[in-house]
């Protein structure tokens, strides 16, 4: 779980911006992290990377992937709606409601772990972990509000479905993802890029409608992973999520003048999420919980190649070696091989480097 900006996460966070060795944050705090990770455990089964089982599309333009129990009960809720089997949409409704508080419970359960270990817990942090349970949980209710409904023949068509469970609502239910496991979001990481490079090709061949479904369908992901970001990142994530959107919509008008109006928007997306995972990688080597900030790495490293292809130029090259560092230094902390701090924090040192090269490039506003 992502609640905590801890004194000593913030400290960390601080010293690899200005370029102060994280080693050092970590050796004022001993015993964070052991200077060199045992290689006496079996080898792990890395977590592989996959597609979505389904979309979920409200309004006909805004896309979720399926993805979890909740993602999987709220498709089989429509699926068997729109089958006019009301008594079963109303139980996957339902199940969508249990799998919601079972998110919040866990997410409340952690808030409160965080608060015993660490007497420093930023107010804020405890403030939004806070509301972000209450939402869920009211989330939940609304979601068993149409289950009723559902079920009494209130409900019609899929246009009053989704206006019950509406635009704030889903906001809400997405902020499940803030809590979500390796398991969950890893494999999803590479999707958003893989969307991108269908939308252009789309877009080259005239089919229009394509490529903008892809746009919005990439656009989903940045959504989820904004509910995991904070500060400079979540912000980067939101305006790409707005800049996207209103590519989208100018491919369907036809007033797209410029293909690489839309690449340049790629590579901020790309910049965006590099950042994004960069800081959870940061923050979960600090509470030491190393395998994730292996996954945030590889996660960061494809990012971070993605945007410095669209963006091109001699940028490319340099972007890539780092890229291919970073995923090396995430491979092998997920694998369970031996890894040394001074290795992680040069890692992190150098991925913000050129996560801030990019940014330069192509007119990012917030740095690593």
């Amino acid at each position: 779980m992502n609640f905590s900006n801890k004194t000593v996460v913030l400290a960390m966070l601080v010293a690899t911006t200005q370029g102060v060795a994280v080693s050092y944050v970590q050796a004022a705090n001993t015993p964070l992290t052991p200077a060199t990770q045992s290689t006496t455990k079996a080898e792990k089964t890395p977590v592989p990377l996959k597609t979505p089982d389904d979309w979920i599309v409200y309004e006909d333009s805004t896309y979720t992937p399926v993805v979890d129990d909740v993602s999987r009960h709220l498709d089989a809720a429509r699926k068997a709606f729109n089958e006019k089997d009301s008594k079963k949409a109303a139980s996957e409704m339902r199940a969508v409601a249990d799998a919601l508080k079972q998110q919040a419970a866990r997410a409340d359960t952690g808030n409160n772990n965080l608060i015993k270990e660490d007497k420093a817990l930023l107010a804020a942090d405890s403030k939004f972990a806070l509301e972000t349970t209450t939402r869920m949980n009211a989330s939940a209710q609304k979601v068993i509000s149409a289950a009723n409904a559902i079920e009494a023949g209130k409900i019609k068509n899929n246009a009053e479905l989704d206006k019950v469970i509406d635009r704030a609502t889903r906001a809400d239910m997405e902020r499940r993802w803030r809590v979500s496991d390796v398991e969950t979001w890893y494999p999803l990481s590479e999707e958003p890029q893989q969307h991108f490079m269908n939308a252009v090709a789309a877009y080259a061949s005239n089919r229009y409608s394509d490529a903008s479904t892809n746009i919005r369908k990439a656009i989903s992901y940045l959504r989820l992973e904004a509910n995991r970001a904070m500060g400079n990142a979540k912000e980067e994530l939101d305006d790409s999520i707005a800049q996207l959107g209103n590519i989208a919509n100018s491919i369907d008008e036809r007033t797209l003048r410029e293909e690489r109006t839309m690449t340049m928007a790629f590579a901020k997306a790309n910049h965006a999420l590099a950042l994004a995972h960069r800081v959870n990688a940061a923050e979960s080597w600090a509470r030491q919980d190393v395998e994730k900030a292996g996954y945030e790495l590889k996660a960061a490293a494809h990012a971070l190649k993605s945007g410095a292809g669209w963006a091109g130029g001699e940028i490319e090259a340099g972007a890539t070696a780092t890229a291919a560092n970073t995923r090396l230094m995430g491979d092998k902390i997920t694998a369970g091989a031996a890894w040394t701090r001074n290795e992680i924090a040069k890692t992190l040192e150098s991925l913000g480097d050129s996560i801030n090269t990019l940014g330069k490039r192509i007119g990012g506003t917030k740095k690593a």
